[in-house]
């Protein structure tokens, strides 16, 4: 490994670490997720290293092993009652403030593309402009959270945007891999991926920022959907309890 990559695999390896211990802080340091996410980051790393993902001219493509059980994890949390009772407890500050990643990721993305370990179209430069939410979160934490001077709703708006341009990276990410449905980057494809530690993006980081999005929409607008109805029942019974 030479100088730029063990430098880059440090960077993305301090990345990961920081969305994982916010998004445990952001569920009330939960042991058991804790647990969980250590187990799953040491089953990944050691396959990564045993060069398993790096075989592309399988059938069932390899690599989608790693996004099975966060799909199907997300699924527990927002459709059985305890994932959704966990879910109402997370801290919504933290899953806001956890974006901020994105920024030095798509600057590892530039450095892999450097390193042709990515297609250009990965990258800023290259039309992905999901660098716009890590840039964009610390005024929107400021504004939104810490002077709470922004509407809930474009709270909302802000993180669905985001969530967009999160999933245009996925799509592009995915598209790029040397699949037999490979689209973009044919050049150069995504080989970042494929390798240790960059298999914990797909496995780890990214459905934790996928999560993230959604958590803070269903909270927000859970919170103010109901608030409506509970004040006008509240008139309601005053109303009747005057008439």
């Amino acid at each position: 490994m030479d100088s730029s990559t063990y430098c880059t695999s440090t960077i993305f390896g301090l990345i990961t670490i920081l969305v994982v211990f916010t998004f445990h802080q952001a569920v009330k340091g939960s042991r058991l997720f804790a647990a969980l996410v250590a187990l799953w980051i040491a089953i990944q790393c050691g396959t990564a290293l045993a060069g398993y993902f790096k075989i592309t001219d399988t059938i069932f493509p390899r690599l989608l092993l790693l996004v099975v059980p966060p799909a199907a994890l997300m699924a527990w949390l927002f459709l059985t009652g305890p994932g959704k009772a966990l879910i109402d407890r997370m801290n919504v500050d933290l899953l806001t403030m956890i974006h901020v990643v994105r920024a030095p990721v798509e600057v590892v993305f530039y450095w892999a593309f450097i390193d042709k370990m990515v297609p250009h179209e990965m990258t800023f430069g290259g039309g992905n402009p999901d660098i716009l939410a890590g840039l964009s979160t610390p005024c929107i934490y400021y504004i939104g959270v810490m002077r709470s001077g922004m509407k809930w709703r474009l709270l909302v708006l802000w993180n669905f945007l985001c969530l967009g341009l999160l999933l245009n990276e996925i799509f592009r990410a995915v598209l790029s891999v040397p699949f037999v449905f490979q689209t973009i980057g044919l050049d150069q494809p995504n080989v970042l991926v494929l390798q240790f530690p960059f298999v914990l993006l797909p496995g780890v980081v990214v459905p934790i920022l996928l999560c993230a999005h959604m958590v803070v929409i269903r909270n927000l607008v859970k919170a103010h959907w109901q608030e409506p109805k509970f004040m006008s029942s509240g008139r309601a019974v005053i109303n009747h309890f005057f008439s």
